[in-house]
């Protein structure tokens, strides 16, 4: 089933319109056919009852409430030198339930503000559409960029993944009961001896993935992807 975001509520009925309802031609989906809607954090199944030039009408046949995943995962990512290869891995976090995305600036990480706001409206866009992908109903947040200084272990359990220190395995972690996490990813070569002795000093817990040491943009999907399902997301 194809979902769109639509433009508005109509008491039984979405208005789609703009780029959705273009998307809704460039697929040739016919009035009688079924689609889904993503609305305020819940899906709806729907039936296309009319279809113009500018805009389309879908009825209401049933609300699904998908159940948000546990534990609340946030994804502290340095931003690569090759700035578009956030995009996978905000693609994929959204895909894998990640709750929050967080682009961190290191010492060896990507710099350029300027670069990196226009980024961000980019992946704005891939959020909506991996939602609409992957069938999530409920958006990832996706905040300002964060000095790696400035990070204080707020959450439940906060995670360092640091593949040149002798911590855990990921995969070892108990995460019974826990409810909310963090994971903070280094950039290409990793964090500064300094950055890492930082936030161990700030109480993070060092962390790795085996067997081998993997690039960022793998990193961050496969430890995310581990910790979703030993929480049993």
């Amino acid at each position: 089933m194809h979902l769109f975001f639509p433009s508005e509520k109509r008491k039984q009925f979405f208005l789609i319109s703009g780029e959705e309802h273009r998307h809704l031609r460039v697929k040739r989906i016919h009035i009688g056919e079924e689609i889904g809607v993503i609305f305020e954090e819940k899906i709806y199944r729907c039936v296309l009852r009319e279809k113009k030039r500018d805009f389309s009408l879908a009825e209401i046949l049933e609300v699904i409430e998908p159940r948000q995943p546990q534990p609340d995962l946030t994804l502290y990512q340095s931003l690569t030198h090759h700035i578009a290869t956030v995009d996978f891995i905000v693609q994929k976090s959204v895909e894998l339930g990640v709750l929050r995305f967080v682009p961190l600036l290191t010492e060896r990480s990507f710099r350029n503000l300027s670069a990196i706001e226009r980024r961000i409206q980019r992946w704005k866009k891939i959020i909506r559409e991996a939602m609409k992908q992957c069938g999530r109903a409920y958006p990832m947040e996706l905040t300002a960029p964060v000095e790696l200084s400035n990070l204080e272990p707020v959450h439940e359990l906060n995670l360092l993944l640091d593949s040149f220190y002798e911590g855990v395995y990921v995969k070892d972690l108990n995460l019974e009961g826990v409810k909310d996490v963090a994971v903070v990813v280094g950039p290409e070569g990793g964090f500064t001896e300094k950055e890492a002795e930082l936030l161990r000093e700030k109480g993070f817990l060092s962390v790795k993935l085996k067997p081998h040491i993997l690039r960022t943009e793998t990193a961050a999907v496969v430890a995310a992807g581990i910790i979703m399902n030993l929480a049993g997301s």
